[in-house]
């Protein structure tokens, strides 16, 4: 009987290491992976923020110079500004989304399943 029971006693050490292993090295990932997100974002908000305000006049000039209206001038500068602006935006909210430590929760779930299966 006292073999038996530190069987499971070791069984149930290995299985909280191996919890904890996947556990810390998805929450690396994902600290990582939200840290990029974040990075993006404020790369995105910058960019679309600097660009409309600083760049606006130049690019405005330089297209009416070109012989463009001015209409038209403001129009593609705020456009092209725009348009990378939200890409940024999109790319860095998608990292941002998802499931979070989907192993971890994943093995826990099959984990407590088993015991209480056996219970």
């Amino acid at each position: 009987m006292e073999a038996y029971l530190g069987r499971i006693v070791r069984l149930f050490s290995v299985l909280v290491d191996l919890h904890l292993d996947v556990a810390v090295q998805e929450a690396t990932y994902e600290r990582q992976r939200l840290l990029g997100g974040v990075v993006l974002l404020s790369l995105g908000i910058g960019l679309f923020s600097m660009g409309l305000i600083l760049l606006q006049g130049v690019a405005i000039l330089g297209l009416h110079r070109l012989g463009w209206d001015w209409l038209e001038s403001v129009a593609t500068v705020a456009g092209v500004n725009g348009g990378l602006g939200i890409l940024l935006l999109i790319v860095g909210q998608a990292r941002l989304r998802g499931p979070v430590m989907v192993q971890t929760q994943a093995r826990l779930a099959r984990s407590v399943a088993l015991l209480r299966a056996k219970s």
